[in-house]
């Protein structure tokens, strides 16, 4: 009886098949999803707080770019081990994107119906204000946006009128007088 070897059919290492697989070669294709595509959907579930949809969509990029750049694939380490390397890149730029996201969302404010009433609100008000004092004399009106619109002292006042401190302090206590007196009468019109 003539005893025959069993030998192992050789396997192709696993640059060729990655190769292949980028070709397009049926039995690559399933050896990359079968076997390598898996241990990167760990990598990537574990990654992404368990949220299956998030690991697919890295995944299903993870493979993508390796099968645009397989022919880059050296061989220094296991396919899976490269393909985690890429998957950490999109990872990357998936927390980069969610980061985004949650200030966008942080940013944005829920406008009610109230929200713009007071806003319509505010801006009758001042529309009001700017009618009034546009009623009030030039010297009344001018400290009155010098002091509350541009923010200016009294001292500085002083210097852009050519008054004293005192006047300035008389001008500003009339013109307040004044502006109110404009609101109340424009208010009961």
């Amino acid at each position: 009886m003539v005893a025959v070897p069993l030998t192992r059919r050789r396997e192709r290492p696993e640059d060729e098949r990655l190769r292949a697989a980028a070709r397009g070669d049926a039995a690559a294709v399933r050896w990359l999803l079968d076997e390598v595509a898996p241990v990167v959907h760990g990598f990537l579930y574990a990654r992404v707080g368990g949220d299956a949809a998030a690991a697919e969509d890295l995944l299903q990029e993870t493979l993508l770019e390796a099968m645009r750049s397989a022919d880059g694939f050296r061989g220094d380490a296991a396919v899976s081990t490269w393909l985690c390397a890429i998957a950490r890149r999109r990872l990357a730029r998936h927390y980069e994107q969610e980061r985004r996201a949650e200030l966008g969302r942080a940013r944005l404010q829920l406008v009610t119906e109230s929200a713009v009433d007071a806003s319509l609100e505010q801006a009758e008000q001042r529309e009001e204000v700017a009618r009034a004092l546009g009623r009030l004399p030039v010297l009344h009106r001018q400290v009155l946006v010098l002091k509350y619109l541009d923010g200016l002292s009294v001292e500085e006042i002083a210097e852009e009128v050519g008054r004293t401190r005192v006047q300035v302090q008389s001008l500003l206590q009339r013109a307040r007088d004044g502006l109110r007196r404009e609101l109340s009468e424009g208010s009961d019109a």
